[in-house]
């Protein structure tokens, strides 16, 4: 069964291995398909605000620059 994003959560994100797949909307913002490799995670959304896409690419970007920081500093930590 799909679900939409609004039925998901961070934790929903993070605890799968996840395939992402973004397309143009004919009509309207973008259409957004997520699943999980065991199939249990299915999100088909469709029509999503581009502005929404863009403040989670945003976050997502956010997000990988602070991890990659905070793994860096804890591998100079093991190695000093």
């Amino acid at each position: 069964m799909s679900r939409t994003i609004n039925d998901v959560t961070l934790y929903d994100l993070m605890a799968e291995d996840l395939s992402v797949w973004i397309g143009n909307n004919k009509k309207f913002g973008f259409d957004l398909y997520i699943e999980g490799d065991d199939l249990t995670l299915a999100i088909d959304d469709k029509g999503v605000h581009p502005y929404a896409i863009e403040s989670f690419a945003d976050f997502c970007r956010r997000f990988l620059y602070s991890y990659e920081r905070a793994v860096e500093r804890e591998t100079q930590l093991k190695v000093a």
